[in-house]
């Protein structure tokens, strides 16, 4: 039987993000390129920034997508991924959080599981630890793809022979 109880309590990256980088680009247009990453929509988030600023798209935004890549769906990787997708939101204005899932009995119940969309269950962790990013009411990390998945869903799909506590953190 697996358990998700939701209190409020709450290995590949993409380079750091300067904020020169961003400063070039107005508000609405900043706002546009976080909309369009927030919803997937990867190609349209390089093209609007690539248009707003005249430059193109810096290694930070094009290598966005590749966050979401096979290669970081590996149990232990989940930290690393949610730095580079707060990194990235952050710094086109958005706020995201992280949040820290745990299982409510770590020693006896260490292992979590993700329920692919192909049907399959992927181990996102064996220590009893997982970290994701919240935004705007949807979780991102290696699992959802560039879209993210509502928060509920997101949970609804996370399981464990125990309990799993989440709690919002500063840091992954």
């Amino acid at each position: 039987m697996l358990y998700v109880v939701a209190p409020t309590l709450a290995q590949s990256s993409v380079p750091h993000i300067a904020v020169s980088q961003v400063t070039g680009i107005t508000d609405s247009a900043r706002a546009k390129v976080l909309s369009h990453l927030a919803s997937g929509e990867w190609a349209k988030a390089i093209q609007a920034y690539e248009v707003a600023t005249g430059l193109k798209a810096p290694l930070w935004l094009t290598g966005f997508k590749a966050i979401f890549s096979a290669s970081n769906q590996l149990a232990g990787s989940c930290q690393g991924v949610a730095r580079s997708i707060h990194s990235t939101f952050t710094q086109l204005g958005g706020r995201p959080e992280y949040v820290k899932l745990l299982t409510s009995d770590r020693e006896r119940f260490p292992n979590m599981i993700f329920k692919l969309d192909n049907g399959k269950d992927a181990n996102v962790s064996l220590n009893g630890f997982h970290v994701v990013v919240r935004m705007s009411g949807r979780a991102y990390d290696a699992y959802t793809g560039a879209s993210g998945l509502p928060w509920a869903e997101y949970l609804g799909r996370l399981g464990s022979r125990a309990p799993i506590l989440e709690q919002v953190a500063e840091s992954p």
